[in-house]
């Protein structure tokens, strides 16, 4: 940090009225620290900046958390230091000309901008979306510095700065219509909601209203297959929630899902196997029973062929 920006954060602070508490959320990634020295610096040259560090390991880097719809996986210094400031406080206001869009979303909406440092176009992206993280409950925006996480940038075959992609589905590369994005917002189809959509609804408590999405639309939605084989079994045992409301209320549609997880059984360690296995037994009919038997067959652990009688055993009542 420059003795400029520390003067930018210190004028900053003195007008700001009220303590501001943002989170730092640590993993074993080593660029954490990185994070943890602008968190240090920030609330020295900030009193009234309140840092709250805490790990999480399921977390998929480490990030600076801003209220519950913002992000920043980044180091935001240089030209992407007052778009940031401005987050911390953003004006409670309303903005008209995408107010109409706004009130249309009903279903979350998961937006990165992969930023990098220095590019002078990057902070007018960033200015041009923090905003719709105040204004709907349904979006959350998450700031990446591509060459600080290059992998992710990689995985999401990333070329240039700033790039913009929604549910990680679609994409803006440079300059952006705002209202574009958000037209694509407001008129996607719901199957084309990605994985971490689905996880953050689950997680915040709305699996129920997941289920009767797809029930709604008659289909499972494709990434939806990936939060039943998820590592960690809180995100697992929601979209387990999901299956068995889906079941209880349209066992044709629940049916759907059992040549899809059977084509991922093999892969999977034995607790998820295990979890498989009951989701079967909660959606399936009688034409699954020798596939589970195959399956308990080829298995020596007793509490896969345990949850392959208790499945047999569902299919049957």
């Amino acid at each position: 940090m420059t003795p400029n920006e520390e003067k930018q954060i210190t004028d900053w602070n003195n007008k700001c009225s009220d303590e501001i508490q943002i989170r730092l959320i640590l993993t074993e990634d080593e660029r954490g620290k990185e994070l943890s020295k602008f968190c240090d610096d920030l609330s020295v040259a900030a009193p009234k900046v309140r840092i709250i560090k805490e790990k999480d390991e399921a977390a998929q880097a480490p990030a600076i958390q801003v209220g519950h719809a913002l992000r920043y996986q980044a180091v935001p210094l240089g030209p992407e230091l007052e778009p940031f400031l401005e987050a911390l406080n953003m004006p409670d206001k309303k903005y008209a000309h995408i107010q109409k869009y706004l009130d249309k979303i009903e279903m979350p909406a998961e937006l990165r901008v992969y930023i990098a440092p220095q590019c002078p176009f990057c902070p007018a992206t960033v200015r041009q979306l923090l905003p719709l993280t105040s204004e709907s409950r349904f979006i959350r925006l998450t700031i990446t510095d591509g060459v600080l996480f290059p992998e992710m940038a990689q995985s999401d075959n990333i070329q240039a700065a700033p790039t913009v992609l929604l549910d990680d589905r679609f994409r803006w590369t440079g300059s952006i219509q705002l209202e574009e994005i958000l037209d694509m917002m407001t008129n996607r189809d719901p199957s084309s909601l990605g994985a971490s959509s689905m996880e953050r609804m689950i997680m915040e408590g709305n699996a129920s209203q997941l289920a009767g999405m797809m029930l709604d639309n008659e289909n499972i939605f494709p990434a939806f297959f990936d939060l039943l084989v998820h590592p960690h079994f809180s995100v697992r045992l929601g979209a387990m929630v999901s299956m068995e409301e889906i079941a209880e209320r349209n066992i044709r549609l629940a049916g759907t899902v059992a040549k899809p997880l059977l084509s991922r059984l093999h892969e999977q360690e034995d607790q998820i196997k295990g979890d498989i296995i009951h989701i079967l037994g909660e959606s399936g009919g009688p034409d699954l029973i020798a596939e589970l038997e195959k399956i308990s067959e080829s298995h020596d652990n007793p509490e896969i062929k345990e949850a392959v009688k208790e499945a047999i055993e569902k299919i049957g009542n």
